[in-house]
């Protein structure tokens, strides 16, 4: 998300990360560095994390999530099923845009939250969370975090719009804690 030398901001999920006491960032330069949790929202589901690194990095350039429109084309990157399949890129395209998505934040079967997300047909799977979902000029418009998991259904992933996460991105940065007015 952003580089500032040699240090570096990483976003990723906040289910992706809660309960984590070790946190690694593999690079797609096979190396793997140490990052601290810098916080994170259980709301928003937004975590950023902090990482020093030897080597040159480069931020992604995040794009409007406003401008999105049904149809356009998206990639989702993440690493399904783990580690081992990192760096995986899916296609699809933007199924809908505005979606509410409840969520039960302590698995007891309440709904507790509802987010808004953009829908996309790119296959979300298991260790796509916290991924980046990209416009096809390749700038950041979401951040993958749940797929809709049913016998009936396939194709139904959802990402946190990045207009939505970079306030509250910004607040964990700078504060470690988010404003209530941006969540």
């Amino acid at each position: 998300y952003r580089v500032d030398g040699k240090t570096a901001y990483i976003i990723t999920n906040a289910h992706v990360v809660s309960g984590a006491t070790d946190v690694q960032v593999v690079f797609s330069n096979k190396e793997s560095v140490n990052a601290t949790i810098v916080g994170s929202d259980t709301y928003s589901d937004i975590a950023v994390l902090k990482l020093t690194a030897d080597f040159d990095m480069t931020a992604i350039k995040c794009g409007d999530s406003s401008l999105l429109d049904q149809g356009e084309t998206v990639l989702a990157i993440g690493s399904p099923l783990g580690i081992e399949y990192a760096g995986t890129v899916t296609q699809g395209i933007v199924s809908g845009i505005d979606r509410t998505v409840s969520v039960d934040l302590n698995d007891d079967g309440q709904e507790d939250w509802d987010m808004n997300v953009i829908q996309t047909d790119a296959a979300i799977n298991p260790g796509n969370s916290g991924g980046a979902l990209l416009s096809a000029n390749g700038e950041v418009i979401g951040i993958n975090s749940v797929k809709y998991s049913d016998t009936s259904v396939e194709g139904i992933g959802y990402a946190i719009p990045i207009n939505t996460a970079a306030p509250i991105i910004n607040d964990l940065i700078t504060k470690e804690k988010v404003d209530e007015s941006d969540s």
